[in-house]
């Protein structure tokens, strides 16, 4: 599998002890959304050099959740007014990510092969649903008022930061030999891949 590295598991398990400092925590989920419909290509089958290209642009949209990853400030457990607002820090740069990856999938090529449009209709759905909690728990922060609503907001983090752990970031690709191949010619494909040939972001306890 191909995720990211482990600093979301991180941020997650300082989220998990600045809240267990201060008091209990509870998770919130949501509910994910459904996408576009299916645009199958002309033919079953494309040029390599489309294939490639295809994939790079798949895996440069990638990049940008990536990016923002690395960016992602830690929280600060030290009292629960730092924790809340590092916690709405970190979360705004996650969506930030979020947005430009959403933005470059949209954005994308005709597909090249059949089961391309599928990939990117799958990912795009996955990241809206991170996205959407990630939004919703930024403004639980926001819409704190005293200490036990900043101690359940600041707990409500951890849901995104364990759904973007789970994430397998070319796990689409994979499933569409041609875009596998493709992935392996790709030089944002590569840049993913080659420092770690299994990238990810760890949750805790995994």
């Amino acid at each position: 599998m191909h995720r990211f590295t482990s600093r979301v598991g991180l941020c997650a398990l300082i989220v998990w002890g600045a809240v267990t400092a201060c008091g209990d925590s509870v998770d919130q989920a949501q509910p994910s959304r459904g996408q576009q419909e299916e645009t199958a290509p002309s033919s079953g089958e494309a040029s390599p050099d489309r294939a490639v290209v295809w994939a790079n642009d798949y895996c440069g949209a990638i990049s940008e959740l990536v990016r923002s990853v690395s960016e992602m400030p830690i929280i600060d457990p030290s009292s629960p007014r730092r924790a809340s607002e590092t916690s709405g820090e970190l979360l705004e740069v996650m969506v930030g990510g979020l947005d430009r990856t959403l933005d470059r999938l949209d954005s994308l090529g005709a597909p090249p092969v059949e089961g391309a449009e599928r990939v990117r209709r799958d990912a795009v759905a996955t990241y809206t649903d991170i996205r959407e909690h990630a939004r919703a728990a930024l403004e639980e922060l926001h819409g704190a008022e005293g200490a036990e609503a900043s101690r359940d907001a600041v707990s409500s983090v951890r849901k995104p930061l364990d759904d973007l752990g789970g994430v397998d970031l070319l796990a689409g690709l994979d499933t569409v030999p041609a875009l596998r191949e493709a992935s392996k010619q790709a030089p944002a494909c590569r840049m993913l891949t080659d420092e770690d040939p299994k990238p990810r972001i760890d949750s805790p306890g995994s």
